[in-house]
């Protein structure tokens, strides 16, 4: 008797429910790839977001440092490098998005170059 009740209850099971669970992994993969998909558009957003970020922080440490030179506030030579890898990662943002502003801080990058140059031939920078 309980082998026959077994026997049923498998034909059922294994036709109906075979089927509803390969639904449902069909169904959960095609969810899981679409939110996989959202998750790794979410994170391109971020991450480009947090690129043009440090961009502007950039713009903006090159812009002061060149105000306070023109200001005649002296730096040590290890500030202006940092300077010049702001410089660096400005620039290879800017080639990397030709459609972000770059005319803000082209004559101020200059300057900070052109006056790092005097100080470096001359030995002058400030301890």
């Amino acid at each position: 008797m309980w082998q026959t009740i077994g026997a049923v209850f498998l034909a059922v099971i294994g036709s109906n429910g075979l089927w509803a669970f390969l639904q449902y992994k069909a169904t959960r993969n095609d969810t899981n790839h679409d939110r996989l998909k959202t998750i790794e558009t979410s994170i391109k957003v971020l991450s480009d977001k947090v690129d043009e970020n440090n961009a502007v922080l950039a713009r903006t440490h090159i812009l002061r440092f060149s105000d306070e030179i023109q200001n005649g506030i002296e730096h040590s030579r290890e500030y202006f490098r940092q300077q010049l890898d702001d410089i660096d990662t400005y620039d290879e943002y800017c080639k990397e998005h030709p459609g972000f502003q770059n005319s803000y801080a082209v004559l101020a990058s200059k300057h900070i170059k052109e006056v790092y140059e005097k100080l470096l031939e001359r030995g002058e920078f400030k301890l």
